[in-house]
């Protein structure tokens, strides 16, 4: 009779920690890979179950009900979406710990400052890998769709995307991110222009944004761009055009080849500043954080043109000094012609 209780007590035992064994076997046991590396993407949206069942399609959750139940004992938390990666040694309760926590590997969009929105929709597209681009629209009607989505405004989105790095996880919305990159411009450009300094010849933080654009496209360093800025915030005042070289460019569009010749000068376009004074009707691309504090806080200068030498940057306030300059410093054509002549600058 005693005997039969023992083993009645041994029987209950086993029954008792087998489950515990099992589960602790399950969860804290190594899992074996299907690959040396396995990546999974979780999509945005996805409920716990369907991420569980991606995660057991995949190989890395080998025993799923025990999984289920572990998440359910953590109080059935969210698991965040992200893209997975699996390497090593690891266990199924270090696979629920990150999917609670979203320790997944970082996706990002990286806006670079002078890029145009063309630039910008071919990086979205092309290079950005788990990014929803379905709803991007068409070159055709981009500009109206993405004013409809809450970006740029009614005459391009061009300009007004805050360069930046944007960080997204498999499943989103490529217009969300762009959307996130405009408002952090429009917040950005509202805050520089409530405290630009006086007297600059610009009625709103829209030609703002054009003019940082231009001066984003000269392509000078941070430490040139205020007095760049002051050049051409000097010529509207004095209604001269702009002559900036980036807008011809812009206007060219695909037909640019690298290299401006004279009769590209001449393009009949809004954005030629050689043969239109004021600024082109939208930015000629997206400027960054130091371009539009050098427009909206130039340097206090009289100069009206600039020429670059490698990294060297020669100003003068009048023509005559700028003839000089070129002599000086450049290696002038024997006969230069009338549009090269009479340029803000020279590159």
């Amino acid at each position: 009779m005693k005997k039969r209780r023992h083993l009645g007590l041994w029987l209950f035992i086993v029954l008792l920690l087998a489950p515990m064994a099992y589960y602790g076997f399950s969860m804290y046991g190594p899992l074996r890979l299907p690959h040396p590396q396995t990546q999974v993407a979780v999509t945005l949206g996805s409920s716990a179950e369907h991420s569980m069942a991606i995660l057991t399609k995949a190989g890395i959750i080998q025993y799923p009900r025990v999984f289920r139940l572990a998440w359910m004992l953590a109080g059935r938390p969210g698991l965040q979406a992200g893209l997975y990666v699996f390497r090593g040694r690891t266990n199924q309760a270090s696979v629920l710990h990150r999917l609670i926590q979203g320790q997944s590997t970082p996706l990002n969009v990286l806006i670079v400052p002078g890029w145009t929105l063309s630039m910008v929709m071919q990086q979205l597209r092309k290079k950005s890998p788990y990014l929803r681009v379905q709803d991007l629209p068409l070159e055709a009607r981009r500009s109206d769709a993405l004013f409809k989505a809450g970006i740029g405004n009614k005459k391009s989105a061009e300009g007004w995307l805050f360069p930046d790095t944007y960080r997204y996880v498999p499943g989103t919305s490529a217009i969300s991110v762009l959307r996130r990159a405009y408002l952090r411009m429009n917040r950005n450009l509202g805050r520089l222009w409530k405290h630009r300094a006086s007297g600059l010849p610009l009625d709103d933080p829209y030609q703002a944004l054009i003019l940082a654009s231009i001066v984003q496209k000269e392509g000078a360093p941070p430490a040139q761009q205020a007095r760049i800025a002051a050049i051409f915030l000097n010529r509207l005042r004095q209604g001269m055009p702009l002559q900036s070289d980036p807008t011809i460019i812009y206007a060219l569009g695909s037909r640019y080849t690298g290299k401006l010749i004279p009769s590209e000068m001449q393009i009949k376009s809004p954005y030629n500043t050689y043969i239109h004074k004021g600024l082109p009707p939208t930015p000629i691309a997206m400027p960054g954080l130091s371009s539009l504090m050098a427009v909206l806080h130039p340097a206090h200068s009289e100069d009206l043109y600039f020429i670059a030498q490698g990294t060297a940057y020669h100003y003068s306030a009048t023509y005559a000094e700028h003839i000089e300059q070129i002599h000086r410093y450049l290696q002038p054509p024997k006969n230069p012609p009338q549009d090269v002549s009479q340029k803000a600058h020279h590159a």
